[in-house]
């Protein structure tokens, strides 16, 4: 079986080593493409596609008759249309514990940073050359705080466990996830509404699908009571940024970390974030980390494992019960 990787990450010798370790019966080639043309020119022999970005749409899917198996090197997996993948019975498979810790490693270093002004108070001084350690009266012992979570998935679990450990009280929001795992986790579980209502800082886990895009907006921006911190290490197509944008300036928010935005190419002489020193831009890297590439690999070729022994259920397959596997 041909792979072809779409992206270049300088990971082709280690993906060759784990492919003849795993012994499996693949070649990989690289083919950086970014357009739909150049995924079908590119792609067109393949029988399993590694992506993260690049655009599987209706059009490119039905232009790769070999196509058999769509990875996904990232946890996300909304560059695909997936109701087109359903009705052809293509299995998509992404990664599910890649990069974990070093996504929940970040949501607490931006808690923290924020906590401990420790960003504002360097510019306080390198910049405004203010020495003062008054400058942010509000600041709040961490163990007073409410953390709301939106999703309880992998990640957002670690985070929990974390912020336990400063003391802080943790809710979070996830109607696909039971009542017991909330209980298990000493997490409340609460609506979303009471999540923006009651929290301190709010972190995002949501994943990027037509359900969740544009969800979280000015009808529950218009909620906060506390005036919050909102964190973004998900995807950024899940915000609506012009709601967010009035909650930064009105005061509804009184802080964003963000490390996704709508575009994954943003216009940063456009961008209004840019402008504002109470939002904190990272460029997506909370998932980075030289193990968490390593893992990455590993992990997409124990999936192609996997699928290739027909043992679907440990593939990373989301659409499994979608689709039909003979």
């Amino acid at each position: 079986m041909k792979i072809v990787r779409l992206f270049e990450d300088k990971m082709l010798n280690y993906e060759e080593k784990i492919i003849q370790e795993l012994g499996l019966d693949v070649t990989i080639e690289v083919k950086v493409s970014q357009t739909e043309e150049e995924i079908i020119a590119n792609a067109k022999d393949a029988d399993i596609l590694i992506t993260v970005y690049e655009p599987l749409t209706k059009h490119v899917l039905e232009k790769l008759p070999n196509l058999k198996l769509v990875l996904y090197r990232s946890i996300g997996f909304n560059a695909i249309d997936m109701d087109y993948a359903n009705s052809i019975n293509l299995p998509v498979s992404h990664l599910v514990s890649y990069c974990t810790d070093e996504v929940a490693n970040y949501v607490v270093a931006a808690i923290l940073t924020h906590n401990r002004r420790l960003h504002d108070f360097n510019q306080a001084v390198k910049v405004n050359h203010k020495w003062d350690y008054e400058l942010f009266p509000d600041m709040r012992r961490l163990s007073s705080q409410t953390v709301g979570l939106i999703g309880f998935g992998n990640i957002p679990k670690l985070v929990a466990k974390r912020l336990q450990a400063f003391g802080c009280r943790v809710l979070a929001y996830d109607p696909f996830v039971a009542e017991e795992v909330f209980e298990q986790e000493a997490v409340k579980a609460v609506s979303l509404e009471d999540l923006f209502k009651e929290s301190d800082y709010i972190s995002s886990h949501l994943p990027l699908n037509p359900q969740t895009q544009g969800s979280l907006n000015k009808s529950l921006f218009d909620l906060t009571e506390k005036s919050p911190v909102f964190i973004n290490s998900s995807r950024g197509g899940v915000v609506n940024e012009n709601d967010l944008l009035e909650a930064l300036q009105n005061g509804q928010l009184s802080y964003a970390i963000l490390d996704v935005l709508s575009s994954e190419d943003p216009d940063l002489e456009r961008l209004p974030f840019m402008k504002m020193e109470n939002v904190l831009l990272t460029p997506h890297i909370a998932f980075y980390s030289q193990e968490a590439f390593l893992h990455g690999v590993r992990e997409n070729m124990e999936n192609i494992k996997a699928y290739l022994a027909s043992d679907y259920n440990k593939a990373g397959i989301v659409n499994l019960r979608k689709i039909k596997l003979l």
